[in-house]
């Protein structure tokens, strides 16, 4: 198991992981009594009751202070000055403080606590080492690994046979090498650790760049999109709505030359009426075009400008499903001359989803612009039901111009005479949350617009 733990002074991360703190606390364990168990003999030959106190006490920190290591990630600093402390303070071995040195040259780059932590341990070892060699021969650790085999123990004296300059050249290389092996160990965990941290900042580059490039190239698919629909979709429509409204201008001359000269006025059936009917349906069909072109326009920007776009489709508090958002887009249909009678019973409000709430809202906009457009001067009936039992219910109804034929509710957009790409697109983003939209003329060419949205989109 590996706790990640983020060093001190801004060093990396670096893992402690739980076999190795154990290894090292049992190790640190062993060596402090080891070294104390010899101290302690010694005071005892030597009669030195207040030392041997001092070695009991000893042992209690042997057994208490290596459990330090388990705090050596967190706060390494901390750890090896109070290990350094320890070790000078008691009789200890050198293992303690080298693995706290370790874990300061592995997790912290502050130099002037690097250089704290290393004087200190460096004073830590060469006290351990000196004091075991001044004692005697039977009582030092370093002159019984030179002993005569079989002297040393069960009362025998230990016979050296190495100088002692020997001995202390062997203690000094021992103790510089360990020494070294704690920093390069610590540097090799830190240099390992800003590797492992740079390949991910790599590998999170890489997949920015990545996905920069991605939206780079559906960026430019999206231009291109837009570029064609401006050249092809509205220069059509334009060209629809330019030409009906000249079949308007041809039908309405005609109609005026085959107008009774008797001052009868128009005759409701007859060449005439059919004209002025032809006229009217002309002037339908232009301003149907002219809806239409500004919605491919507005289609056009999204897809050149997306960020703008996803900005404008997110939910807010302008097109949230709020009374007084309802009551100020109403109001302002009826200031433009609309007349609508309006039935609302709107709860639980702040239940409702936020993308439910927008679509909705959307929904009330695209049925009052779409009676506007395609049945201006006709009375306009709105409801509005919202309720976490039954959903949000939204029902227009609007007298229009007899269309060519009635078209039946719930009739695919491209049969559909209802004009416009909005309510296609409505009735999309309604699908998409679990709702259904549906609209079309009844038989008395009354145009329906019926959405009905779950309180929770069903994704």
């Amino acid at each position: 198991m590996t706790d990640m733990t983020q060093a001190s002074d801004n060093g990396p991360a670096i893992g402690t992981k739980r076999r190795w703190t154990i290894v090292m606390v049992v190790v640190s364990m062993l060596d402090a009594l080891v070294q104390t168990a010899y101290a302690a003999n010694h005071f005892q030959y030597i009669g030195d009751d207040l030392g041997y106190v001092w070695c009991v006490l000893g042992l209690v920190g042997d057994l208490a202070a290596p459990f330090l290591l388990l705090r050596r990630g967190a706060r390494p600093v901390f750890c090896c000055l109070s290990a350094a402390v320890a070790t000078l303070l008691l009789p200890f071995g050198s293992a303690l403080t080298l693995f706290a040195l370790s874990s300061v040259y592995a997790r912290v780059r502050d130099r002037r606590a690097m250089a704290l932590c290393t004087t200190l341990v460096a004073v830590c070892c060469v006290k351990v080492e000196v004091l075991d060699l001044l004692r005697p021969n039977d009582y030092s650790i370093w002159r019984m690994a030179f002993a005569k085999p079989g002297t040393g123990v069960d009362g025998v004296p230990a016979a050296v046979e190495a100088d002692l300059s020997a001995i202390v050249a062997v203690a000094t290389v021992w103790t510089v090498a360990t020494f070294a092996a704690a920093i390069l160990s610590g540097l090799h965990m830190r240099n390992a650790a800003a590797a492992a941290n740079a390949n991910t900042r790599a590998n999170s580059e890489r997949d920015r760049a990545d996905q920069l490039q991605t939206s780079l190239s559906t960026q430019r698919f999206a231009d291109a999109v837009a570029a064609e629909a401006h050249d092809t979709l509205a220069h059509s429509l334009s060209l629809i709505a330019v030409n009906a409204s000249a079949l308007q201008a041809q039908a309405v001359r005609l109609s005026s030359t085959l107008r009774p000269t008797d001052g009868s006025g128009m005759p409701s059936v007859g060449p005439a009426a059919d004209a002025m009917a032809l006229a009217r349906r002309a002037d339908e069909i232009r301003r149907q075009a002219a809806g239409a072109l500004d919605e491919a326009h507005g289609i056009i920007d999204m897809l050149r400008h997306p960020q703008e776009a996803q900005v404008m489709l997110q939910p807010d508090s302008d097109t949230a499903l709020t009374r007084e958002a309802l009551y100020d887009v109403i109001d302002a249909a009826r200031s433009a001359g609309m007349t609508l009678d309006t039935w609302i019973d709107v709860q639980d409000l702040s239940s409702l989803d936020p993308d439910v709430g927008k679509i909705s809202f959307r929904a009330v906009q695209e049925g009052l612009t779409n009676a506007r457009r395609h049945a201006p001067g006709q009375r306009v009936s709105l409801e509005i039901s919202a309720a976490k039992s039954r959903g949000v219910v939204i029902l227009f109804t609007n007298g229009t111009a007899p269309p060519v034929a009635a078209v039946p509710m719930g009739a695919t957009p491209d049969s559909t005479n209802s004009g416009g790409n909005g309510l296609p697109g409505l009735k999309s983003r309604v699908q998409q949350a679990g709702g259904t939209c549906e609209y079309g003329y009844d038989r008395q060419n009354v145009f329906h617009l019926d959405v009905r949205l779950p309180f929770t989109p069903l994704r």
